[in-house]
């Protein structure tokens, strides 16, 4: 009987180990946005000149989707303007309206927030705000991993995002762009 008890804990032992290669060897775990379809809807030609958003990956290996964002402003652009983010849950083919919204000042927005503003510092030349009317362009921006909630409430949505002028609340841009939260494992 004793003998039986020694390969059954052998064996378990065994397992164990293996299974814990299995882990070792399969890589680290992370959560990232996939960004796709985004759109300008519409932007006020008295403050804009232009304005472009693309989404694009930079290779099959890279699972990361990164934004760009291209604008052109005809006035100095701060906390006089205010970016007004929406979440939207996509369930029964439908973007309905979640409970998640941010508010915030651009300045605000580029220079405090570490969701989406972390992305856009790292591109901006000018670190100082208002910034003066003229061409921006931040390439490359993300999310960054370590600022994805763990249990973010959905994992399919839409994000539309309102620009309003802070002292009137004329809008005076929108858009939007596809979100899903995806899990992939990343080799060490």
């Amino acid at each position: 009987m004793a003998g039986w008890i020694h390969w059954i804990v052998l064996l378990c032992g065994v397992f164990i180990a293996s299974t814990e290669k299995i882990k070792e060897s399969a890589g680290k775990r992370i959560q990232y946005f996939s960004t796709e379809h985004p759109r300008i809807c519409e932007f006020d030609s008295k403050i804009f000149v232009s304005g472009n958003l693309t989404s694009r990956r930079h290779s099959r290996m890279d699972p990361f989707y990164y934004v760009d964002f291209h604008v052109s402003t005809r006035v100095p652009i701060g906390n006089n303007v205010t970016v007004h983010f929406y979440f939207y849950e996509f369930l029964t083919n439908v973007y309905k309206r979640g409970f998640i919204e941010m508010h915030m000042g651009v300045c605000d927005l580029i220079f405090k927030d570490k969701f989406f503003g972390a992305g856009m510092k790292k591109q901006l030349k000018v670190l100082s705000c208002p910034f003066p009317k003229g061409e921006y362009h931040l390439y490359n921006m993300t999310i960054p991993l370590e600022q994805i909630p763990r249990g973010f409430p959905f994992t399919k949505g839409r994000i539309y995002s309102n620009i309003t002028l802070t002292n009137t609340g004329k809008q005076i841009a929108s858009g939007y762009i596809d979100i899903e939260l995806k899990t992939t494992r990343i080799s060490n």
